[in-house]
Parts: structure tokens; sequence; C-alpha cells
């Protein structure tokens, strides 16, 4: 079983490799729900919308690695996970409204 700490790390990993601003601060969010899951509606309301822009940007731009842009496989893949594992966090933070 992977720890919260090997998690995050692995976070850390991911952001380094990718350099991606936006993923980056996707990745803290995440790990900030690891470490406190427990979020205020309010803050989870502002979240919602900012990482649906994020998965949505990392949805576009793996798209455009696989039409236009071949030249980095790895990163295109992890881009089309990276927007289908947000988009699942924000689907979770919504059941926070129901």
């Amino acid at each position: 079983m992977t720890t919260t700490l090997e998690q995050i790390n692995e976070l850390y990993e991911i952001s380094e490799y990718m350099n991606d601003p936006e993923l980056t601060s996707a990745l803290e969010f995440i790990a900030k729900l690891i470490m406190k899951p427990d979020i205020p509606p309010k803050i989870a309301s502002v979240e919602i919308v900012r990482l649906q822009a994020i998965a949505a940007k990392m949805q576009m731009r793996a798209t455009w690695m696989s039409n236009v842009d071949k030249g980095d496989r790895p990163k295109k893949n992890l881009y089309y996970t990276a927007a289908a594992e947000i988009d699942k966090t924000v689907a979770a933070l919504k059941f926070l409204f129901k």
C-alpha cells in the first residue's frame, strides 16, 4: 500500500517532469486533498471551476500533441491522464453540494 507521503512525492515527480504551472497547481491541490479531504464548500466551489478549466487545458494539450505536435508521447499520455483524473476530482468535489 502506498503511503500519503509517497503519493505526494509521486505528484511532485510528475510536476517536475511535466514542467507545467497549471498542472502543478492542480497537483498541489490534490496533495492537499490527500492530506486533508475535509474541504469547506466555499473553497470547493472555486476549485471546481479552476480545476475543470485546468482539466480542459490538459485535454486540449493532449489532443494537440496527438494530432499536431507528435514529438513527446510520454507527456501526451500524462496530459490525457491528468485531464481524466482532474475531472474525477472535480466530480468528487461537486458531490459536496448534493
